[in-house]
């Protein structure tokens, strides 16, 4: 975690300086792009991130690894390659449907899809390894030398989208050939026939990404197609930058160890533990980063990114209050995975797509890029309640965990509205302990988890 924050501090800090740079209208095109990007090339990787993830650990020898991750690459490159060809070849002819700013770029559009597709692949063998910061600082200084570049470029007037597609995408293909090169050894042509279990459970893991990682790209589409203004793309990326850097600062870090040590053998004893205590702490610690960043969107955005990002300052506000919601929310994937009910998180990711998709065509319309924020917080609460309902009568204090953090949310933010902004934390503090959500007792029990080396 500290490896992968100090790097997405950098990426952060390059971020800041291509949004001033480009502007609301530039960044929205550079944006959607973005966005698509990461959003084809992990559900062309087939789920197999995190099914590497899973059973690579399981294998026990290196011939069993090997095959995996073979067939993982095999099949991977076969469908980007096939998908990306048939792309190539009608963008032209249905030129009319295609947004300009894709399809001026269709060559490394098709290109950086692969390269992601193929990074999901090595992100999933490497956490299988259990090589966690080695992969970290691949990834870190692959996005933080492709944007300083695309600084330099800005700087010296190639001041549009392209330029940071351009040096993001020639840095992932260097790095990519890095790790091509350190796993070669794992690689060998076999046949693509997939073990039953690991068939059926990537196949859960590529259906829950697709409806995922669709849920993440929605409201980057909608926007568009509704509004026809890439500056409302600009303005809602902008508002939404700093919850999504700590989603990936803190939020998606926590999780992906613990697949990996609620999937091996060690872990099988304390994973009920960490699950109880884990969903509740990371609850109330996000809770207070939702509403800091609520309290002080205005000036976050102001003295981060300028006037020309007024617009974004609502959209802040209330997408802050999601980081509650993903921290709560952190564990429920891997536990469920590990205990090999990934369908789970699949019957959630189905309701939580059509509540956010219809959220979306009733808010866009009205309230343009604040629209999408305030759909993330129902479908994501929506989320939850759902991955409840599937928890034991045993866990039912989550239940009780999540009313009682999100009433003292709603309480503090209604002081906020009708006293001072600036009281808003203050009285969550009051109220959770207040609400004995976290006690002194919470306390010995963090530092008993600390110093536990199981």
């Amino acid at each position: 975690m500290v490896l992968k924050n100090i790097f997405m501090v950098v990426t952060g800090l390059f971020g800041i300086f291509i949004v001033r740079l480009l502007g609301p209208y530039e960044y929205g095109r550079y944006s959607l792009i973005w966005q698509l990007i990461g959003t084809i090339g992990p559900i062309i990787s087939l789920g197999w991130m995190i099914t590497l993830s899973k059973f690579i650990p399981e294998r026990t020898n290196f011939q069993e690894k090997s095959i995996l991750y073979s067939q993982s690459v095999s099949l991977v490159t076969i469908l980007g390659v096939s998908l990306g060809l048939i792309f190539f070849f009608i963008s032209t002819p249905l030129a009319k449907y295609i947004p300009v700013e894709i399809r001026s770029m269709r060559l490394i559009f098709i290109v950086f899809i692969l390269l992601t597709a193929w990074f999901n692949i090595s992100e999933g063998m490497f956490r299988g390894l259990g090589k966690f910061n080695g992969f970290t600082i691949i990834d870190g200084l692959r996005s933080n030398l492709g944007n300083a570049l695309a600084i330099i470029l800005i700087v010296y007037g190639l001041r549009n989208y392209t330029s940071i597609l351009f040096s993001n995408c020639l840095f992932s293909l260097i790095f990519i050939i890095g790790i091509g090169l350190y796993l070669k050894d794992y690689f060998h042509f076999t046949s693509l026939k997939l073990e039953p279990a690991v068939a059926k459970f990537a196949g859960t893991i590529l259906a829950g990404q697709v409806l995922f990682l669709l849920m993440s790209s929605i409201d980057f589409i909608l926007l568009r197609i509704l509004l026809k203004d890439p500056s409302q793309i600009g303005f809602y990326t902008a508002g939404i930058k700093i919850p999504t850097m700590i989603q990936s600062m803190l939020i998606t870090p926590l999780s992906i160890p613990f697949l990996y040590y609620f999937s091996h053998n060690d872990g099988l004893q304390s994973r009920e533990k960490i699950f109880e205590f884990g969903t509740k702490y990371l609850g109330l610690v996000f809770a207070l980063m939702a509403l800091f960043f609520f309290s002080f969107s205005k000036e976050t955005i102001l003295i981060l990114l300028g006037k020309d990002y007024a617009n974004s300052i609502l959209v802040l506000m209330f997408s802050s209050l999601s980081l509650f919601t993903l921290g709560f929310s952190t564990l429920f994937n891997p536990y469920f995975s590990s205990i090999n009910k990934p369908y789970v998180p699949l019957y959630a990711s189905c309701i939580t797509f059509i509540s956010l998709f219809t959220c979306n065509l009733l808010l866009i319309p009205h309230f343009k890029s604040i629209g999408p924020a305030i759909s993330t917080i129902i479908s994501h609460t929506l989320q939850i309640l759902t991955l409840c309902i599937f928890l034991s009568k045993t866990k039912m204090p989550f239940i009780k965990n999540f009313g009682l953090i999100a009433f003292n949310m709603a309480f503090s933010i209604l002081i906020g509205v009708f006293v001072n902004r600036y009281l808003i934390l203050p009285v969550f503090i009051i109220t959770t302990f207040a609400t004995r959500l976290f006690t002194f007792k919470d306390i010995e029990n963090l530092k008993k988890i600390i110093r536990r080396r199981e």
